[in-house]
């Protein structure tokens, strides 16, 4: 990944379950396992599909993550703005949380916006990880002061969840890529055509 963008998305799955959606996907990835979440992070900057598909992270942080995968925390930088998404256990939509350059944390257009009080639940309805304070959720929206990779990290690090070295780039030994499947891209590309016309 280049150093402009980079991200994780966090499962509370286990790695077998992690590695069987990037297969299903169009996006190569590394997953980690950890002790009660796995770490998926995009392997390349650019997905297996045409464009405007073709952009690995966009793809990544706007996937659908199947109910038995969640909750699941995606963190995502690119280039000026950093994006947090929280989907909770079972069949919650993913709430998105975009921090401008001014580190202001906004709503999206068009996209359910994601809350401290949101992430907080998303995070409680995963495997049991040590308590969170909501005022520690809460503080992380007024962290102004902090550039967007420092933002991230400390979000990751509050949250008290796995891939922080990931994000500051600290961490690069990241293992095996795992290839989506060619029937997963075929598919893809079948349903998406009409958008090419």
């Amino acid at each position: 990944m280049s150093t402009a963008s980079r991200g994780v998305v966090c499962l509370s799955a286990t790695a077998a379950s992690a590695a069987d959606w990037v297969r299903r996907g169009i996006v190569p990835c590394h997953v980690l396992e950890h002790a009660s979440w796995s770490v998926v992070v995009p392997a390349r900057t650019s997905a297996a599909a045409g464009a405007p598909y073709d952009d690995a992270l966009t793809v990544l942080a706007s996937r659908h993550i199947r109910p038995r995968l969640g909750p699941a925390i995606g963190l995502f930088r690119f280039d000026d703005v950093a994006v947090l998404t929280g989907r909770a256990a079972g069949r919650a939509s993913t709430r998105w949380a975009l921090r401008d350059g001014d580190g202001r944390v906004v709503g999206g257009e068009d996209l359910p916006r994601l809350s401290p009080e949101d992430l907080h639940r998303t995070l409680a309805s995963g495997p049991a990880t040590r308590e969170v304070p909501i005022r520690r959720v809460r503080d992380l929206w007024h962290r102004s002061e902090l550039t967007h990779d420092e933002w991230l990290v400390e979000v990751i690090t509050v949250l008290g969840l796995p891939g922080g070295r990931v994000l500051d780039g600290t961490d690069t030994h990241l293992g095996p890529v795992i290839a989506p499947h060619a029937r997963s891209i075929a598919g893809f590309e079948s349903a998406v055509k009409d958008v090419h016309q």
